[in-house]
């Protein structure tokens, strides 16, 4: 073999070994680009997905009014998130970026600085939602209260004080937000306090308004005048109901039961005024003819419960004794129905009935006899003495030009008729 032909086989064999060794690192330099593209997209999607959490985190706090108990902590984690949606973007148009550095200065790349704004935006979250469930505590009995104060208008009728109260509680509230949770405490008795006294009033407007109103018609009609007993009588209901609400503003059963009970009572002094009008402009022999057809009526009503005829004693007289006789008659009604209990349980196996299964019908019967006696009794004994005290200035005692006589009520109609 000559040299030439050596040096050829020399320059071929190096020229095999440079192909396959270019070969070898172009295929290196493929596989590295391929795994750093799966790792730009791995972190791209790493950012993605906290970034979606902490976005879905953020929607629930504001759903749950968090921004009231912690608006700095709120408004840190929004403007936190906003920049990571600004990186999100970059990086979905070029996943390379979330590797690049975030400026020439900073070795910290743009994944890193996203992801540490998300957790930022997370640790603001855990300190508004720690707020949010202090303030939950602390101010339970107070939201319930507001609550209750809508129902009852307050807001409508009482617009200063309520604003004065609402002020108050974002006060305690800002306290709350600056982490001091215990001079929020500290002032709650005074915000508390001052609910309660709203309640009150708002409650007392709202059940009591129109009959209020009612009671201003009636002065001004001079139902006083006319019916000063039934009239504080009235009053007296009235007071009461008042006394009801001050205890309990929400005791709705309790109150609307009161309410009804003025209403009646003042309805009855409204009908008694209407017949002391009346007695009012009777000379002797018109009020005489009106105690004969009320001693008729009295005995109308003994003859339907089969009492003896009792209209040769005075009227007071005549009422305690029908009142006797109903009681009476209820004796002998209690007693008849013990002995037909008796006699069907002659003709059963059963047990006789007990004394307690038996005293329902007797206390039912017995209060409707003391009812009876009671209204009859001091009705009478009211117009009794309204007579005599009238009867003196019976010709002088005239209806103001302006006031009209009530009309009839179901409940209490009048003794004169229509």
């Amino acid at each position: 073999m000559n040299l030439s032909k050596f040096l050829s086989l020399i320059v071929i064999a190096i020229f095999q070994l440079a192909l396959v060794s270019g070969c070898s690192t172009q295929s290196a330099l493929m596989m590295k680009q391929v795994e750093q593209n799966a790792s730009d997209q791995q972190r791209v999607q790493q950012v993605l997905e906290a970034l979606k959490v902490t976005e879905s985190r953020l929607a629930k706090a504001q759903s749950e009014n968090v921004e009231i108990y912690a608006p700095k902590q709120m408004d840190e984690a929004s403007r936190a998130l906003i920049e990571v949606r600004r990186y999100s973007d970059n990086f979905q148009a070029n996943p390379e970026k979330v590797n690049s550095s975030i400026s020439l200065f900073f070795s910290k790349t743009m994944g890193e600085d996203a992801m540490a704004l998300i957790a930022k935006a997370n640790d603001a979250l855990d300190k508004a939602e720690d707020n949010k469930k202090q303030a939950d505590t602390i101010f339970a009995e107070a939201n319930e209260n507001f609550i209750w104060l809508k129902k009852f208008e307050a807001p409508i009728h009482f617009r200063s004080q309520y604003r004065e109260l609402e002020g108050t509680q974002q006060r305690l509230i800002d306290y709350v937000a600056d982490g001091k949770a215990d001079a929020a405490r500290n002032g709650l008795p005074r915000l508390l306090q001052g609910q309660r006294a709203l309640e009150v009033a708002a409650a007392q407007r709202f059940y009591l308004y129109e009959l209020s109103q009612k009671i201003e018609r009636y002065e001004q009609h001079t139902v006083n005048r006319y019916a000063p007993l039934s009239y504080s009588n009235a009053l007296a209901a009235l007071n009461q109901t008042r006394t009801i609400i001050t205890k309990n503003p929400r005791d709705r059963n309790a109150i609307i039961t009161a309410k009804n009970e003025t209403i009646f009572t003042f309805a009855m002094a409204k009908a008694v005024a209407a017949d002391m009008y009346k007695l009012a402009d009777m000379n002797r022999d018109e009020m005489e003819r009106w105690l004969i057809l009320l001693v008729t009526k009295l005995h109308e009503m003994g003859q339907a419960m089969g009492a003896t005829d009792v209209r040769n004693h005075k009227l007071a007289q005549q009422v305690e004794l029908l009142a006797d006789s109903v009681k009476q008659d209820g004796v002998q009604l209690i007693t008849g129905v013990e002995q037909v209990v008796k006699t069907d349980d002659d003709t059963k196996t059963e047990e006789p009935l007990s004394s307690e299964e038996n005293s329902p019908v007797e206390e039912g019967i017995q209060q409707r006899m003391t009812q009876l006696e009671q209204s009859l009794a001091e009705q009478i004994k009211a117009l009794s003495k309204q007579l005599k005290e009238m009867k003196a200035t019976n010709k002088s005692a005239q209806a103001p030009v302006d006031y009209e006589v009530p009309a009839p009520i179901s409940e209490r109609k009048s003794l004169f008729g229509n």
